[in-house]
């Protein structure tokens, strides 16, 4: 919901001037942005395929959320059509393997695997191939996820570790695969480096460590 309208599945929970039944689009290019406004900041991705429920449309602009995990924003209107799409390359079902397609590929904000990915959009991906539906942020993913590991459990591979912000996967009990913003690109480092950047710039390391059932 938004200031002014709101989908009518709301109503009765949330009051709003106005409500409108979302209406299923696709999209229909490789991939378009999600924004938090009209020519705002980059919020997310939509790809190929991917269904949008459409809620209003009004300078070119349509505003929605995300069929896959509700994700609300605006999007550009002639990125969608009514037409069912073909769904963009499906990634191996495997989830590291799933992780190790997005290597190197450049680092955005926001960003799910079409111009670049960041790292709750590389987990949810990741995760999409082994068929869990995961939220879009790295907190939402924090609460949705797995099950919390306690100080003493070792990790392995295919666990999540979360930081202020940020979340990688265990590539192995050292390593983390993570899409980071420090070096502009997805990659596989030792997690001791991780954990010291980022007691360099936050009161806490890791915040969480939780482990996926895959």
């Amino acid at each position: 919901m938004r200031g002014d309208l709101a989908d009518v599945a709301l109503a009765g929970k949330h009051f709003s001037p106005h409500y409108a039944r979302a209406v299923e689009h696709f999209c229909s290019t490789l991939h378009v942005p999600i924004f938090d406004r009209p020519e705002g900041r980059q919020v997310s991705e939509l790809l190929a395929g991917e269904s949008f429920m459409l809620l209003d449309v009004s300078g070119g602009w349509g505003w929605g959320y995300c069929k896959h995990d509700h994700y609300v924003g605006y999007i550009r209107a002639d990125a969608l059509t009514a037409d069912m799409q073909p769904i963009a390359e499906p990634l191996p079902p495997d989830l590291l393997a799933a992780a190790r397609h997005f290597l190197d590929m450049p680092y955005v904000w926001g960003g799910r695997g079409g111009a670049g990915i960041d790292c709750s959009g590389l987990v949810q991906r990741s995760l999409a191939a082994i068929g869990i539906a995961a939220p879009r942020d790295s907190d939402m993913q924090m609460a949705a996820l797995g099950v919390a590991l306690a100080d003493d459990v070792p990790l392995r591979a295919c666990d999540l570790v979360f930081f202020p912000g940020h979340v990688g996967m265990m590539v192995d009990p050292a390593n983390l695969i993570h899409a980071t913003m420090h070096f502009g690109r997805t990659l596989i480092e030792p997690l001791a480096d991780v954990i010291g950047r980022s007691d360099e710039d936050h009161d806490s390391g890791v915040l969480v460590r939780r482990r996926i059932d895959s």
